[in-house]
């Protein structure tokens, strides 16, 4: 007898995308169960900066752009989050920084210095006095400038944490999705879903399915054959940095381009250690060389920034990271969320993880415009089925693998 589970939406992706939008239907009365192949957070999400972007990054050359606009409001909604009076309570999510920074090696130009005082943008940024400049840049060799940035640094991990806690019964581990289990109608819509995990196999049906499973969304879009929806995969080549000291740095390096030079992140590793991680051009430059070849960019960029810090006793460690995305004309980053709705189904990806609250807002805006209606329920036959780890942090596995 054909065991199945029903439920009014049903998720695949345990990432940020997926866990936000599951605590925001619970939240509406809507039932929904969730299915993960790996660990909860374990693939773009994890390898997140935490950074809660406002969009002033996107604006080095002088001027708003599309991409900067759409994140202008994110820190706000995500601060409300995080005092545990917004649309999820993340009041136990640790911020890392309750500001970015963005700095040059030298004094910015007059334009930019000119843009970011503009009105626009008055109470995003803050011009600082030395005396108020992050640790690292009080020493005398330091001939910059900074700025703060209404752009925060959270916990990742422990974001996913929370996201998980108060739906535990909802999320489930499963092998990676077939195509050929992913039943479509004459009209073309997804009728079931069988998902399969240690020799047992349901069959899930839902009024609505939504796909945001990065990379995972594959599966669904070579089930479409639907021209209107195609995924980019955009690899980055990033860097972390075991300090032999203790500055903890949230900041953008100025660049010459639109992009940030260098950004960098702290965090600390389970033995107490500070970990600095490094993205940027550093990361975009970085995909055409080999893990040594990109320590040693790694280290030439600190040394020219940070001449005068000591790093002879430091351990670098990289990875890469392959963005899922949108499809874009020429390859370009993608200035928003985005979601494609066809028939039943929704694919998503958030982009960015600031976006991930915005990425839901459509996806709830879209149940609402087609009168969805909660009445389907019946997890039964996935009562015994576990639940996907957590997702271990980036850090943690490039510099504590051998820890018990």
């Amino acid at each position: 007898m054909k065991k199945v589970a029903a439920a009014d939406v049903v998720i695949f992706g345990g990432g940020i995308a997926g866990l936000w939008l599951l605590n925001r239907l619970h939240k509406a009365g809507i039932s929904a169960l969730l299915f993960e192949s790996g660990a909860l957070g374990g693939g773009q999400t994890h390898k997140s900066q935490g950074i809660i972007h406002g969009g002033m990054k996107y604006a080095l050359q002088g001027m708003m752009t599309r991409e900067a606009e759409v994140m202008t409001d994110m820190p706000a909604h995500w601060k409300l989050c995080l005092s545990g009076k917004g649309e999820i309570d993340l009041s136990a999510v640790p911020v890392l920084s309750s500001q970015q920074y963005l700095w040059a090696p030298h004094k910015f130009t007059s334009k930019l210095t000119g843009f970011l005082a503009s009105a626009t943008l008055s109470s995003n940024v803050e011009a600082l006095p030395k005396e108020n400049y992050p640790d690292v840049f009080q020493h005398p060799r330091f001939k910059g400038e900074v700025f703060s940035l209404d752009e925060m640094v959270i916990d990742v991990p422990v974001l996913v944490r929370e996201l998980v806690k108060a739906n535990q019964e909802a999320v489930f581990k499963i092998e990676p999705l077939c195509e050929e289990e992913l039943k479509l109608d004459e009209e073309g819509k997804l009728q079931s879903a069988t998902v399969y995990m240690s020799g047992k196999a349901v069959e899930v049906t839902a009024q609505q399915f939504v796909f945001t499973a990065g990379a995972g969304n594959e599966v669904i879009i070579k089930k479409l054959k639907n021209k209107e929806v195609a995924m980019q995969r955009r690899p980055l080549h990033m860097v972390l940095v075991k300090t032999p000291f203790n500055y903890p740095l949230y900041a953008h390096c100025l660049g010459l381009g639109s992009r940030p030079r260098l950004t960098i992140t702290t965090h600390h590793a389970k033995d107490g250690s500070t970990i600095w991680y490094l993205g940027g051009a550093l990361s975009e430059e970085g995909v055409s060389r080999d893990s040594e070849a990109q320590i040693q960019a790694a280290r030439d960029e600190l040394y020219t920034l940070f001449p005068w810090l000591d790093f002879s006793t430091e351990q670098f460690s990289t990875f890469r990271i392959d963005r899922a995305e949108p499809l874009q004309k020429g390859g370009l980053k993608p200035e928003s969320s985005f979601i494609k709705v066809v028939k039943n189904m929704i694919i998503a990806w958030p982009t960015k993880l600031a976006l991930a609250p915005r990425l839901t807002d459509d996806i709830m805006r879209h149940l609402q415009n087609i009168k969805f209606s909660p009445h389907l329920f019946d997890a039964r036959e996935l009562r015994s089925w576990p639940m996907p780890p957590l997702a271990k942090p980036i850090w943690e596995d490039a510099f504590c693998k051998n820890d018990v």
